[in-house]
């Protein structure tokens, strides 16, 4: 994972917080499907309205995909809204997805937050 620069840091400071929610840490592996592809990926942070994606490929912005979460039999639409250096942001399109994610993952992941 990258390391943030001091002044990077020191920029995030000022940087207003435009989320509409508080994302949680997490650490699990997901399949993703977009485009007639698979792939496995890892989610490294949810809220309820959507989460990170590490390990993801590099999908333009306003892909819509598909998430699973086989573990729990979780299989849901979403879209990517961002591209980072750490991966891919993505939204859910339900509402409560997230909810349930963080909340199951909460118990398992070792990731303090």
């Amino acid at each position: 994972m990258p390391v943030m620069s001091p002044i990077d840091w020191i920029k995030g400071l000022f940087k207003p917080n435009r989320r509409r929610f508080d994302r949680h840490a997490v650490q699990f592996g997901i399949r993703l499907q977009a485009g007639g592809q698979t792939y496995d990926c890892d989610m490294r942070d949810v809220s309820p309205s959507g989460a990170l994606l590490v390990d993801a490929p590099n999908l333009p912005i306003g892909t819509m995909t598909v998430l699973e979460i086989p573990q729990i039999a979780l299989s849901t639409d979403a879209r990517v809204v961002r591209r980072t250096e750490l991966g891919i942001g993505i939204e859910f399109s339900r509402d409560g997805v997230g909810a349930i994610v963080a909340g199951w993952a909460k118990g398992l992941s070792p990731v303090p937050e």
